[in-house]
């Protein structure tokens, strides 16, 4: 072999060394998305805060309306007082 040859073949990558190229760029892009996710959690928080929150107020919101007894109430009572 020549020099030229034998400079060329130390230049070349193996396979086994583009697999762990490879392998090292998916776990830096991972990494990368890690980062970027724990800074995202923060936005679920507050959407979950929020969504709750307004969940909250609309079921409670005039949960004393209607001050009387509606038909169903009247209903059953009849019936448990009938039963029991």
């Amino acid at each position: 072999m020549s020099a030229k040859q034998k400079g060329n073949q130390s230049t070349k990558k193996t396979g086994a060394s583009t697999a762990t190229d490879t392998v090292r760029d998916d776990f830096q892009a991972v990494q990368e998305s890690a980062k970027s996710a724990v800074t995202s959690e923060w936005d679920y928080k507050l959407a979950l805060f929020f969504i709750t929150t307004i969940a909250f107020i609309t079921r409670f919101w005039g949960i004393n309306h209607p001050n009387e007894v509606v038909f169903d109430e009247v209903h059953f009572g009849k019936r448990l007082e009938a039963t029991g």
